[in-house]
């Protein structure tokens, strides 16, 4: 099982691949640091990032805070009857990083205290603090991470007239 969210999947589109890059680019606006409460999306704009030769990083532009919005990253080929762009969904790094040192923190406490439970030193009650915590971290990451990641999905399969390669 996978404690960390993370999507790799391939699309298939019939336009070449300058169509795919030129669709893409126009529905991406550059990168905006560390811009709080700034989701107003230019026109037809509904990712923000770059593109560079036929890679894309880019994630969707969102009016609210969700800090587990997908960072996609993308390879755009160019196939016999069409183009095959393989993408992957992941948290972002800073997100990857606390989300460890959470669940590894509240992991070794649940440890802890069912050691200390098993040898006497406290009552078995305290264990379900930890436990808790692990689960309500790992809750919020894979329903915060998958909805955001349906979105993204769905955006992109629309902007670029695709359908998900089985």
């Amino acid at each position: 099982m996978k404690i960390l969210p993370n999507e790799k999947l391939t699309l298939l589109t019939e336009l070449s691949k300058s169509k795919a890059i030129e669709i893409l680019n126009l529905s991406i606006r550059p990168k905006q640091n560390f811009g709080f409460g700034n989701g107003k999306t230019e026109e037809g704009k509904k990712f923000e990032g770059r593109i560079f030769g036929d890679s894309f990083n880019i994630s969707r532009i969102i009016n609210y805070r969700n800090s587990f919005l997908p960072e996609i990253s993308g390879k755009i080929n160019e196939k016999i009857n069409g183009t095959e762009i393989e993408i992957e969904l992941k948290p972002i790094s800073i997100v990857k990083g606390f989300m460890i040192l959470w669940l590894g923190g509240v992991s070794l406490a649940f440890i802890a205290t069912l050691v200390g439970a098993i040898i006497g030193e406290g009552p078995i009650y305290v264990c379900i603090f930890p436990l808790f915590m692990f689960l309500a971290g790992f809750g919020m990451l894979k329903f915060g991470f998958s909805t955001e990641s349906e979105k993204s999905k769905k955006d992109l399969i629309e902007i670029l007239q695709a359908r998900i390669k089985k």
